[in-house]
């Protein structure tokens, strides 16, 4: 019988030979510099108390106010107002009244009624349904399916 080795052959790899890069060494040593970053949490403490103060105005009509909160929630910032803005929904949604939409214009009436679904409040989308801009949609919607 022949002896069996214990010596285990390590495979050869080639090596690759790249090229060196643009960027060198910079990447490598990279510090983090926090009385920068604190610098900009800083100069971001105004804006955002400007912010609050505009979402708590209670002089301001409530479809901008509406728009303002849902500008807001699109640019992903809800979280750092959460408190104001439900104040404010809780408020508009009680003071809620269909009449008041019948002379809007669809792009206000359908940000108002996403931003109120958005945030967990049902508002009556069948009585909405019969609003003049959506029953003309229907009607041009209706007409260029059938033709």
């Amino acid at each position: 019988m022949a002896a069996v080795s214990n010596t285990t052959v390590e495979p050869v790899r080639p090596l690759a030979s790249f090229p060196s890069s643009v960027w060198g060494d910079r990447f490598l040593s990279f510090t983090l510099d926090n009385s920068e970053l604190e610098g900009y949490a800083r100069a971001m403490e105004e804006p955002k108390e400007d912010l609050r103060r505009l979402i708590t105005d209670a002089t301001m009509e409530s479809n901008k106010k509406l728009s303002l909160i849902y500008s807001v929630h699109r640019l992903g910032l809800t979280y750092l107002f959460l408190q104001e803005i439900e104040a404010q929904l809780d408020k508009l949604f009680k003071e809620f009244n269909l009449q008041d939409y019948v002379d809007l214009d669809l792009y206000t009436l359908s940000i108002n009624f996403q931003i109120f679904r958005h945030l967990g409040y049902k508002l009556p989308c069948g009585k909405l349904l019969s609003h003049p801009w959506l029953i003309a949609y229907n009607v041009i919607e209706y007409f260029s399916e059938n033709d």
